[in-house]
């Protein structure tokens, strides 16, 4: 018998039947044109009780993809049946590992039976990789990147103060049966291993506890009544940073899908201002559903380009604290499915897989659009204190910034580590522009230390300097950047204005109030709005990072 190893042949994707769409699957990861989620879950060619039965199946396949080729392959009697090598993993691991079997329902009987009559034979293969191993169970025979990608990070979940304190939450998760145990960083993955329902309350935020790795809490009811907001330790260094005190006023000017705003406000006890900006509406609409849960009460969203907004805006004359958190690589976020995929390519290569080089072009462009944001930002005339952050790893995009910053102008230097979370030990890298001083004002994270990759820096104003660009900066910025093609993904401005604060749609020259002379004369003096304007003028904007939860 002879199978498709599935390749459709001319057929309509959705008409193979279960294996032979996995074996699709598997194949279009092979060539890296789609992600996990997007060819499961995210496929509209498959059912949708279907969705979630696909995703496992193709997860668990690749988890065990190495021991399942290597018991296959002992098996002469199954290659012989021509399944081809994807349709014969994706059987295997049903007929070996999956509690209930091979499935019926939607698959392909003739491949089961295939695959069935050599059961004997396979789980024979099975018991004695596992003696030659000297383990106890199949999880055991994982290779070990893919046991330890689980314990890169922590789970970790920040106390929503606006809506509990941290007692009740310890008193909820005691009735729960967590247990907290008292752990310093250095004995925190041994204190808080998988699988045990320990947590412990994080040694430099006090309003974020520490979970072990993979622990489930969605269901939680501390989780669905917004008591916890499950954020990575690392996205929640920005705002505790910042510490805009209760009653100040602050711009978020990259604030979907917005954790870090909630938390603004958690810190700020609902007192004050926040203006919330993105340009993106579904996005913003994220941002709206997820702070009012979390009871924010002084949060004003605006689907509008930070960039654009006039720093001599009456409505933000008193805004003293700014956290830019612009679009990145998105470097440091650590992905469990794009490992168990390049671990995948790797052994179906021969381990000679190469991951994507890095795009230095990209991390140019994103270098110049974050060094404009927070140059931006430091035009606002009140304004004396801004966390930058950015979830990449690249020095590109973090040290460089940040020294090109502090060389364009005179007006903000850096905080002194002694305010950015002294107790942290990883700083930033002594790069070209920054003194030995300045890095280790600078907070970096990576995966090892059990979070997100990370990077935050702290601008804090010169009371006694006036802001004003540097000649040679101004020129660079007239300068037109080369920009990715995909840059423009998600850039369309919705026409509604619905729960935000003004509406996306520019208004025609009939419908634009009309603007004092005192207001345009301030806007055309404003040297790094002429020069970003035409830095930018035509130029697509680089792509917003992906949502990700916890960020």
């Amino acid at each position: 018998m002879k199978a498709n190893n599935g390749r459709s042949g001319g057929q309509n994707y959705g008409e193979l039947m279960f294996y032979e769409r996995a074996a699709k699957i598997l194949e279009t990861l092979e060539q890296r044109k789609g992600s996990i989620k997007a060819l499961t879950v995210g496929n509209s060619n498959l059912d949708p009780q279907e969705k979630p039965l696909m995703y496992a199946l193709i997860c668990q396949t690749l988890k065990y993809a190495s021991v399942l080729a290597e018991i296959v392959n002992a098996n002469p009697s199954v290659k012989d049946e021509k399944l081809g090598r994807r349709l014969e993993l994706l059987l295997a691991h049903d007929l070996l590992f999956s509690k209930s079997g091979l499935r019926r329902k939607g698959a392909n009987p003739k491949l089961n039976k295939a695959v069935s009559r050599h059961q004997s034979s396979l789980k024979a293969q099975l018991n004695k990789l596992r003696t030659d191993r000297n383990v106890e169970s199949n999880e055991d025979l994982i290779p070990q990147h893919l046991q330890d990608e689980d314990t890169w990070t922590f789970r970790y979940a920040r106390v929503n103060l606006l809506n509990t304190t941290i007692d009740k939450v310890k008193q909820q998760l005691s009735e729960d049966n967590y247990e907290e145990v008292a752990a310093s960083r250095e004995d925190m993955r041994s204190a808080l291993s998988k699988r045990t329902r320990k947590y412990a309350h994080d040694p430099d935020l006090e309003d974020v506890l520490v979970f072990p790795p993979g622990t489930e809490l969605h269901k939680s009811q501390l989780y669905r009544t917004a008591s916890i907001i499950l954020q990575d330790k690392a996205s929640c260094i920005p705002a505790h940073v910042l510490r805009p005190p209760p009653g100040s006023h602050v711009i978020d000017a990259c604030a979907a899908p917005g954790n870090k705003t909630s938390h603004m406000a958690s810190i700020m006890n609902n007192q004050g201002k926040i203006f919330a900006f993105d340009k993106d509406r579904r996005r913003l609409s994220t941002l709206v559903n997820l702070t009012d849960k979390a009871k924010c009460k002084i949060i004003e969203a605006k689907c509008a380009d930070f960039l654009e907004v006039d720093p001599q805006d009456p409505t933000y004359a008193d805004v003293e604290y700014m956290l830019l958190d612009p679009s990145c690589s998105g470097s440091g976020i650590v992905n469990r499915l794009d490992m168990l995929v390049d671990s995948y390519i790797a052994m179906v290569n021969g381990s000679n897989e190469k991951k994507p080089e890095v795009n230095q072009e990209r991390l140019q462009s994103l270098a110049e659009f974050q060094a404009a944001v927070i140059l931006h930002a430091m035009q606002f005339p009140k304004v004396k204190r801004i966390s930058y952050s950015t979830c990449s790893v690249h020095e590109e995009e973090n040290e460089a910034v940040v020294a090109q910053v502090l060389a364009s102008q005179n007006a903000f230097t850096l905080a002194p580590a002694d305010q950015v979370i002294p107790s942290w030990p990883r700083r930033g890298l002594q790069t070209a522009g920054l003194s030995a001083e300045q890095a280790a004002s600078l907070v970096r994270t990576l995966p090892e230390d059990g979070t997100n990759g990370f990077f935050v820096a702290c601008f804090v104003r010169d009371a006694s300097a006036s802001f004003n660009v540097t000649p040679r900066k101004r020129k660079e910025l007239q300068t037109t950047a080369s920009v990715p093609a995909d840059a423009n993904a998600g850039n369309k401005k919705p026409k509604n204005k619905g729960k935000y604060g003004e509406s996306c749609k520019k208004k025609s020259a009939a419908e634009e109030p009309a603007k004092s002379a005192n207001t345009r004369e301030r806007q055309t003096k404003s040297p790094l709005k002429v020069a970003l304007s035409a830095k930018h003028k035509g130029k697509k904007r680089p792509k917003r990072k992906s949502s990700v939860v916890g960020t």
